[in-house]
């Protein structure tokens, strides 16, 4: 039932009365506005700056891990929340009640950590990495080791290393849980996938140590790629303001992020996809095994369809770069500006789901109060009723849009951008296809908001 109503979570901007045809005619008009205005100003002095070093989206060349930096106070204190809130999640999944309505556990990773969490890395920059409890555990087993802190840079973060897949196994594991298996928001489950993940990264911290930690822990990965593009950075032993459009137009992108962010697009788009008409007439209402196969192959097709369509993007930006005789190109667009997505990846879920999440936020402060169902009473919370009209239609939708447009302009500008540093002048023909891109995904985001 979770899983139904987390496909359908959106009642969609067209019953909010919003225009759609306006709305699709802004996207397109925003995307060739954008493109004309980025094309006159040419590859002269992209945001990031002509002499900047390439910077790898996982900390290549780019300093140490967010925390390393931080007082030891502060740096112990990220470690040890993010490890007390690790064994709070285990504890009320495995000694919780099992019924999901119940316990607040699939609340916990549903509402935060799968639609928040990547959002406030855009917003606060790379704080996950600052309280990932995996990363602490690998600390604890160095330390035990007797392993020096992973050395900085490529050899601690290379976004190309033979293991690239495996952040995305692992969340795409999560994200056919939650949105294709029937019973994948039993907590009991849930706890099974998150013991998992975590036996998984502790046999990685003692085989590999704790630079292979960093390279593969999935949220770790999301949130450093996501985190390019917020005005925030953890650098330096310090929190500073910076320019977003610098950040992304310094920083290169690898395999690793871009299978990250292909499965956290796809699972955005399948979980729009599979609330609407066109995929019911398609299933023909199966349930079961049978829904489950289906759903399965709706997240598969989605997240290839969405990384397919990048790297076709890129491709073309690609060939119509190369009549320019500018220096060939060795390695191909498609990775390398693949932080662009990252806005796009931190909104894609949440501006659909606004509404659910609303309703799971209020939903998991009651259970979350009393998270082993034991009838306590602490602050009379127990007698709270979920209300529905927290915000109004209109002022959800205001949201929605205003999240949308703000990741599609960061994602044509700082596309721009990144491949102005690949290409040189050549940006003025090849960076139409990112224009193009931008008012195609554009579309289909506003298709499914509007209750397709």
């Amino acid at each position: 039932m979770l899983t139904a109503l987390l496909a359908h979570g959106s009642a969609g901007l067209a019953g909010d009365g919003v225009p759609g045809g306006l709305l699709y005619a802004a996207v397109a008009a925003g995307s060739v506005i954008g493109a004309v205005g980025l094309r006159a100003r040419g590859a002269a002095t992209p945001v990031g700056g002509p002499a900047v070093p390439t910077l790898s989206v996982d900390g290549a060349e780019a300093g140490r891990w967010p925390g390393d930096g931080l007082p030891t106070p502060v740096r112990l204190a990220g470690q040890v929340l993010g490890v007390a809130l690790l064994a709070l999640v285990l504890a009320v999944g495995w000694f919780g009640s099992d019924l999901s309505g119940l316990n607040p556990m699939p609340l916990l990773l549903v509402a935060v950590v799968w639609w928040t969490v990547p959002l406030l890395a855009w917003i606060l920059g790379d704080w996950w990495r600052v309280v990932d409890p995996h990363d602490a555990l690998a600390a604890a087993i160095d330390r035990v080791r007797g392993r020096p802190t992973p050395p900085v840079g490529p050899a601690a973060s290379d976004d190309e290393a033979g293991d690239w897949w495996l952040p995305a196994a692992l969340l795409a594991t999560f994200a056919w849980m939650l949105t294709c298996w029937l019973d994948g928001l039993a907590p009991r489950h849930l706890a099974a996938w998150v013991s998992a993940l975590t036996v998984v990264m502790a046999v990685g911290a003692v085989l590999g140590g704790r630079g292979w930690v960093r390279r593969n822990s999935p949220l770790a990965v999301l949130c450093g790629t996501i985190a390019a593009a917020s005005p925030v950075a953890w650098d330096g032993g310090r929190v500073r303001l910076r320019s977003p459009l610098r950040g992304l137009a310094r920083r290169a992108g690898g395999r690793r992020s871009f299978a990250v962010l292909a499965v956290v697009l796809g699972a955005a788009v399948w979980e729009a996809v599979a609330g609407t008409r066109w995929w019911a007439d398609i299933t023909g209402g199966s349930t079961g095994a049978r829904s489950t196969l289906w759903s399965t192959f709706g997240l598969v097709w989605c997240t290839v369809g969405v990384a397919g369509a990048w790297v076709l993007v890129a491709r073309l930006a690609e060939v119509t770069a190369a009549p320019s005789g500018g220096e060939e190109l060795h390695e191909p667009l498609a990775a390398d500006l693949v932080a662009a997505l990252g806005p796009l990846a931190a909104v894609g879920v949440f501006v659909h789901q606004l509404a659910t999440w609303l309703t799971y936020v209020q939903d998991l402060v009651v259970l979350g109060l009393d998270p082993f169902s034991e009838g306590w009473d602490l602050f009379g919370t127990s007698s709270w009723r979920t209300n529905e009209e927290l915000l109004s239609a209109g002022v959800r939708s205001w949201i929605q849009i205003v999240l949308l447009g703000l990741a599609l302009g960061v994602m044509l500008v700082a596309g721009w951008d990144r491949m102005a540093s690949r290409v040189g002048a050549a940006v003025a023909r090849a960076g139409w296809t990112l224009a193009a891109w931008t008012a195609g995904s554009g579309s289909v985001a506003l298709w499914l908001l509007l209750g397709a």
